[in-house]
């Protein structure tokens, strides 16, 4: 089953939710074979325009079928680096936290970043063009998202460039250094 992830962690990023949910995009998702659309929303109301009718019960979860396809919302999980496991491409706000929950898990899942520009500080935005140069992952604008989805879902999960794994005695080392322990 082709799984596609889509989160905004614990923030407000309504644009990515919602266009997610507009028929242009769910009709582009089951042209790819997308059979399961999770969208992880946060703290955003979703939008009624669409004519979706999704029920959300108490815990901010709901689903209904489009077609061939099952689209599933949650507000939050307790186990995002499971849900991301679980997916077969993940789509993104730029978080630092769910980018390289992301990208660590092996074998990595192909990642599009969508930073959300109505932010003041664009440091996300830095790191996901940054971490996108590097080849770890694509970044779109919202706006963008018709024209790169397709692109995106055609990647080869066999040749993305893995990301390097922490090295947890690094921040040691440079500290030891830089206080003279060597």
């Amino acid at each position: 089953m082709s799984i596609l992830l889509v989160t905004v962690g614990s923030t407000l990023f309504p644009s990515l939710t919602d266009t997610f949910l507009s028929p242009s995009i769910l009709a582009l998702l089951e042209l790819h074979r997308i059979k399961r659309l999770i969208i992880q929303y946060g703290r955003a109301a979703i939008p009624s325009d669409h004519g979706l009718h999704i029920h959300l019960d108490g815990s901010g979860k709901g689903s209904v079928n489009i077609g061939g396809m099952r689209v599933e919302l949650i507000r939050f999980t307790d186990d995002f680096e499971g849900l991301v496991r679980g997916s077969d491409w993940v789509v993104s706000h730029a978080g630092s936290g769910s980018i390289l929950t992301t990208l660590r898990l092996n074998p990595p899942k192909p990642l599009l970043v969508v930073p959300n520009e109505s932010l003041m500080d664009n440091h996300q935005a830095e790191l996901a063009d940054e971490m996108g140069e590097k080849g770890y992952l694509m970044v779109s604008k919202v706006e963008d998202l018709e024209h790169i989805l397709p692109k995106f879902l055609s990647v080869d999960k066999h040749n993305i460039r893995p990301f390097p794994q922490m090295d947890q005695n690094r921040f040691k080392n440079v500290l030891d250094e830089m206080m003279g322990f060597d």
